[in-house]
């Protein structure tokens, strides 16, 4: 049976090329595997996908109780923001200029 829905189109900011980095091996499988589900887009209710206050520019997708995902679909691509514990969230409430 062929898919219903295509792969999404992935960009990466540098932002999160640090952030990634700098997170342990387990943690990079974790957000991996939420990064490959976002793309492919297969969102599950574990992920709680939802945007971010007050701008909803951005939306976040949980990776683990601690760490979230940020991103943002324009189109037919996901450009994947940062790595970001729950509690700093807050700072992508609204747009950031220059991350890509």
């Amino acid at each position: 049976m062929p898919r219903k829905k295509a792969f999404l189109g992935a960009a990466w900011s540098r932002r999160w090329d640090k952030s990634y980095a700098n997170l342990s091996h387990d943690r990079q499988k974790s957000a991996d595997k939420v990064a490959i589900a976002l793309i492919k887009q297969e969102f599950t209710p574990g992920m709680r996908v939802k945007p971010i206050e007050p701008e909803k520019y951005y939306n976040e997708a949980r990776i683990n109780e601690g760490d979230r995902l940020i991103f943002r679909i324009e189109a037919d691509t996901i450009w994947f923001v940062d790595v970001v514990t729950h509690d700093d969230i807050g700072r992508y409430g609204k747009k950031i200029a220059d991350l890509f």
